[in-house]
């Protein structure tokens, strides 16, 4: 809910495969989703399906064990509910528990302070105020135009300076809607072929130290000018494992 929250991979590819009515009947804005509309969707899909009576708000799993000889798993929640069941995904990820940092000080603050992943739903008024945002990830980054436009005064603070790509955003032409949709189905299956699981943009095959200066420049304008972060990495295919093949793409972003 932060300031400036949006996707950073293109709405029509993030977003759910396992109902191609879904696919053809959703309209998403623009090329990249804000927070608000991605919201929007997952509401959609609740109803749609009937998922709400299927949802435990404020419930944690706190033990699941596994029994080997009916091949079933008893989870029990932080409250002492009992379930049964044959398949457990613990889809939960790196990112689910919003990390507070050690900062010392922090505690005895008395501004206010805001924390990207519990960001108050009724929202934050910068105006006026001095603000301090610490770190420039891909929420930071997003976070800091939207701020520095109500703020009297803004600081960045920052360890490691990163390179950002123009998103190049703006409203899906209902071309690129319609044609997208009519090959959802190739699209999906090229994607489980993708590091990344977006069909829009193959694997490259070659190495940024295979191909002249020229050729070098000219893919990188390319891709500069398509927007996107992903398009940009799937430049060559040894831009994040190859430290001078990095460079050549550090070189042109400076």
């Amino acid at each position: 809910r932060y300031p400036g929250c949006r996707c950073d991979v293109e709405s029509m590819e993030y977003s759910y495969s396992f109902s191609e009515e879904l696919q053809q009947e959703w309209h998403w804005n623009e090329r990249y989703g804000t927070q608000t509309q991605i919201l929007e969707y997952l509401n959609h899909v609740a109803d749609r399906f009937n998922l709400r009576d299927k949802i435990r708000f404020n419930t944690r799993i706190a033990s699941a064990v596994f029994n080997d000889a009916d091949n079933i798993w008893t989870l029990t929640t932080d409250s002492g509910e009992s379930h049964t069941a044959r398949w457990c995904v613990m889809a939960t990820g790196n990112l689910s528990t919003p990390r507070k940092p050690d900062i010392p000080g922090l505690d005895d603050f008395e501004g206010d302070w805001y924390h990207s992943g519990l960001w108050p739903h009724e929202g934050v008024d910068f105006t006026g105020k001095r603000v301090g945002i610490v770190g420039t990830g891909s929420s930071g980054v997003q976070m800091v135009p939207v701020v520095a436009n109500q703020a009297s005064q803004l600081y960045v603070f920052q360890r490691t300076a990163n390179f950002t790509i123009p998103a190049v955003n703006g409203p899906i032409k209902p071309e690129v809607e319609s044609e997208h949709k009519a090959t959802y189905a190739e699209r999906r299956k090229g994607a489980f072929k993708t590091p990344f699981g977006i069909a829009g943009y193959p694997p490259p095959d070659q190495s940024a130290l295979d191909v002249s200066q020229s050729e070098l420049t000219a893919n990188f304008e390319t891709k500069w000018i398509t927007g996107g972060n992903i398009s940009f990495l799937y430049a060559y295919n040894d831009l994040l494992t190859n430290e001078t093949a990095n460079k050549t793409a550090s070189d042109f972003v400076r």
